[in-house]
């Protein structure tokens, strides 16, 4: 009687523990996609980007409010994304019946906890590079370009992708994402109990090219700047 309450206690936790995966999961799948539409800019030039990055910064101590939310947040999911994944690995070895929604066993799906893993360092390491980086100092005055005057938000991100190191963490970091989203959005619906189990095919279609044209978007983004630098003059078009 004891292992059996034991047991349901257990299966209970755990679902409470899912749905918050579930939920902080869709609150920075949300974030990921504003982000990458914002993000996208670049390619319209400094004035465009630098326009939404004076509207983001217009927000005051909102928009920290809204960082800080974020950060806990993904703190929240990966915590306890890595204790569901201990406790799962218990269960298993105590032959529990523990369920929780994997899908068939993909490369995303193998993958989610390391992917996460990068994906949080690499949150830090935006962090300090862009939010926390001097705008307006000589980190964002693109040699040659508008009369070797800062070019604020656009320069610094544009001479971050000079050095091909940064550009392959950031790819790489990219494609953590897009692999992280491409089982996160379809196992998330499952979860908070939107879609059936056996609706989950064409949520996992529909979430691999989700998480395809993240990975794709962000990035296209250091690729190009690279490009751009080392192959057509080194300055912006």
């Amino acid at each position: 009687m004891s292992d059996e309450f034991s047991l349901r206690n257990r299966l209970s936790s755990t679902v409470v523990k899912e749905l918050t995966v579930g939920l902080t999961g869709l609150m920075l799948v949300l974030f990921v996609g504003a982000h990458l539409a914002g993000n996208i800019l670049i390619y319209a030039g400094p004035a465009s980007y630098n326009a939404y990055a004076a509207k983001l910064q217009a927000m005051g101590p909102l928009l920290w409010f809204m960082r800080l939310g974020l950060l806990a947040a993904f703190v929240t999911h990966i915590g306890m994304a890595i204790n569901l994944d201990i406790v799962n690995r218990q269960a298993r070895a105590n032959r529990y019946a523990v369920n929780t929604y994997l899908g068939r066993k993909t490369v995303a799906t193998r993958t989610m906890l390391a992917s996460g893993i990068i994906i949080f360092l690499f949150v830090l390491v935006h962090l300090y590079d862009f939010a926390l980086s001097d705008k307006t100092g000589p980190a964002s005055i693109v040699p040659g370009a508008n009369n070797n005057q800062s070019l604020g938000l656009f320069g610094l991100v544009w001479n971050s992708f000079r050095d091909p190191v940064r550009v392959l963490f950031y790819v790489t970091a990219s494609c953590a994402v897009g692999f992280h989203l491409s089982h996160a959005v379809a196992s998330v619906w499952v979860t908070v109990g939107v879609l059936r189990d056996e609706d989950t095919p064409v949520a996992d279609l529909v979430a691999r090219l989700l998480g395809l044209a993240v990975a794709v978007g962000f990035s296209s983004i250091p690729i190009y700047v690279f490009v751009q630098i080392h192959f057509f003059g080194g300055g912006p078009t």
